[in-house]
């Protein structure tokens, strides 16, 4: 075994993913596919990309240069030639981002090794990430699926360029015939579910200033309301359960900074 104890085997690569792109009928376009098996010559002949080359003077390893090619075909296994995102557009929950945990699973290989591959291509330019962020309960940032996009860049070098734009138009097509049939608008397609993760993960946007203000008073009102039976002398958990009858409140209610 060599290549770092990852399995890999410089003589007899393995450059294909545990999930292959589709191929045929009821299978993916066949740009997909086709733009996988001319990347595979990268592999080989790694001057052809320079771009993917880690040192400009030196080739990548080739257990990097085997990693990505993986993970290219990983990727163009979940692309929406549409908007060359990475994930699938619907009209129930919009678009769906593919998290690291599908491209670990499709792939074959570890998490590292896919965040290698995923960082090469990024500085290679042919691919862009962003990673959304949404505030939380408590204040602090808490970061969403990244939002991974394939640039026009990646199929130009493949020279995919002219196929691209009539595949993309194709995929466009499509999904405005979808939108018409479901009587909707395309760019439902391709909004992100942030609402519903917010409910399903216990996230909210930052509160506005008057909901703050709103909170703030109820929540002096409570804390003076509170005051009267500790100054009683009664116990923590009785106070507050008194605190809530009074003011209509469940009985296990507590102010937090924000609900």
């Amino acid at each position: 075994m060599t290549g770092n104890r990852c399995g890999h085997d410089p003589k007899h690569p393995r450059l294909s993913p545990a999930k292959p792109i589709r191929k045929g009928k009821g299978g993916l376009p066949r740009i997909l596919s086709l733009a996988a098996e001319r990347a595979k010559a990268w592999y080989y002949h790694p001057k052809k990309c320079k771009l993917l080359q880690s040192h400009p003077h030196r080739k990548t390893r080739s257990e990097r240069r085997e990693a990505c090619q993986i993970v290219i075909e990983t990727i163009l296994s979940h692309l929406d030639l549409a908007s060359l995102c990475v994930g699938t557009p619907t009209l129930e929950n919009g678009f769906i981002d593919i998290d690291m945990r599908t491209i670990v699973r499709d792939s074959g290989m570890g998490q590292r090794r896919c965040e290698r591959a995923i960082a090469l291509l990024k500085e290679a330019d042919f691919m862009k990430v962003q990673q959304p962020r949404v505030v939380n309960d408590q204040g602090d940032y808490v970061g969403l699926r990244a939002i991974r996009v394939v640039t026009t860049l990646f199929f130009e070098f493949l020279n995919l360029g002219p196929m691209l734009q009539r595949e993309r138009a194709r995929a466009t097509e499509r999904l405005q015939r979808r939108a018409r049939k479901a009587q909707r608008k395309l760019t439902d397609f391709m909004r992100r579910g942030t609402k519903g993760l917010r409910i399903s993960f216990g996230w909210k946007s930052r509160p506005s200033q008057a909901d703050m203000e709103k909170h703030q008073e109820e929540t002096h009102r409570w804390n003076i309301a509170c005051a009267k039976y500790m100054i009683a002398g009664l116990a923590p958990d009785e106070c507050r359960r008194r605190t809530n009858v009074e003011l209509g409140l469940p009985t296990d209610y507590s102010p937090s900074r924000y609900e």
